[in-house]
């Protein structure tokens, strides 16, 4: 009887191991079959069919067994994608751009599947008899995230490209530089800080971008309101990279968030030596010479100004008119200029009222209402730049009424109004 018993035992578990086996020969022919009809019936039988092979204990651990997961559910994928561009087909002419509008309408866990499959076939194909096969469908997979990653990052969805990225990244192996920096990118405008610092650190560590990696990993540990991390790095970056610009300019933005006003002036030289066509460097020079002279307190209130008042004053001028130059319709250089004119006239009128004959206060105050004058025709162009900024407009009803221009303080008013 125990004989009997134990053939009973055994046949049973070869009927059982046989039976996993139909369902891997069942999903084979499904997915044959869907290939030639497209019917999503047969799809579904081949993903039922390959998911009961794929769990069950006889068949899980053979590589055809995971290498056929890997096809049905790449397949899955494929029709997925096909289908969603299809439903595209009335609303985006554009073949490229449907095509990446179909790759953000569908999911990657097909992909996730069909990736596990290839993995543990590699694991599990001692022979080597399904090595080309799943070459193929790796490589196939990892495209399929990369353009899944290129259509959220073209959206501008960064957090969902990044995982994609990431994801390619991980198929493709330390060796693809170029996903590395996509993944850092997209971490950074995603506000994934913490993920972003991971990765510009890697591209530091392969010698990738250069300067410019460390600037942006500079910005990342600014972000993450790491000043003492920030600095770290930007040692290192102008260590390896003394006459990198960009790592100059990272710096003196550095320098001035934390109000250190005489090394950013000592940078912005260096990189007025490197770039002395830009508008920008000039604007921001101007404005630490223009804040230097006209210094405020913790509640943004003035103080006494310094001793080198007007030298400052002067200096903040020409890089101010340097930078309109430069570029004719630059508002912020046209602004600052007109608003250093303005603020000139005020202080000396303030100097004016406190002189008591009367022939040296009109003289005085004369000088006084010549900077004014001086500030009119800049503010009146930065408001043809951007029509639409209060702050010039409150700043030339200003001035108009200082100069006793009603008409011209009225339309101001008007135009406040109806902004």
């Amino acid at each position: 009887m125990k004989k009997i018993a134990l053939l009973v035992v055994a046949t049973a578990f070869v009927i059982n191991g046989f039976a996993q086996n139909v369902k891997i020969v069942n999903a084979k022919n499904y997915l044959r079959d869907f290939s030639e009809s497209k019917d999503i019936e047969s799809l579904n039988k081949a993903k039922e069919n390959i998911d009961l092979a794929a769990a069950h204990a006889d068949t899980k651990d053979q590589a055809k067994t995971q290498t056929l997961k890997a096809q049905v559910y790449l397949t899955i994928f494929d029709n997925d994608r096909r289908l969603a561009t299809e439903k595209l087909m009335t609303t985006i002419t554009d073949p490229g751009k449907r095509d990446l509008a179909a790759y953000q309408a569908v999911s990657t866990v097909p992909l996730a599947e069909a990736y596990a499959g290839c993995l543990a076939s590699k694991t599990l194909d001692v022979k080597g008899n399904y090595t080309s096969e799943v070459a193929t469908y790796i490589s196939n997979i990892a495209i399929h995230y990369d353009n899944k990653a290129v259509a959220d990052y073209n959206a501008k969805k960064y957090a969902d490209a990044l995982p994609s990225f990431e994801k390619s990244y991980e198929i493709k192996g330390s060796k693809d530089t170029l996903t590395l920096a996509n993944c850092a990118l997209v971490a950074d405008r995603a506000a994934i800080y913490d993920k972003a610092k991971t990765y510009y650190q890697k591209m530091i560590d392969s010698k990738l971008g250069y300067g410019n990696t460390y600037s942006s990993l500079v910005n990342v540990y600014l972000n993450m309101k790491d000043s003492v991390g920030a600095m770290d790095v930007l040692k290192k970056g102008r260590a390896m990279y003394p006459n990198d610009i960009n790592l100059v300019i990272t710096e003196t933005n550095y320098f001035l968030k934390t109000n250190n006003s005489k090394e950013a002036l000592n940078n912005l030289n260096i990189a007025l030596t490197a770039k002395p066509t830009d508008a920008n460097l000039y604007l921001v020079r101007g404005n630490i010479y223009d804040n230097l002279a006209n210094p405020k307190d913790a509640a943004n209130k003035d103080v006494e100004k310094p001793k080198d008042y007007e030298n400052l004053m002067k200096m903040a001028e020409t890089d101010y008119k340097k930078s309109i130059e430069l570029k004719p319709d630059y508002f912020d250089a046209l602004y600052n200029l007109g608003v250093l004119y303005n603020n000139h006239g005020v202080a000396l009128s303030k100097v004016a009222d406190q002189i008591t004959d009367n022939a040296k206060y009109k003289t005085a105050n004369e000088i006084a209402t010549g900077e004014f004058q001086k500030a009119l025709p800049i503010l009146e162009k930065a408001l043809q730049v951007s029509p639409k900024d209060k702050n010039t407009m409150y700043a030339l009803k200003q001035i108009y009424a200082r100069t006793q221009q009603p008409e011209k303080v009225k339309e101001i008013n008007e135009r406040l109004k109806n902004n």
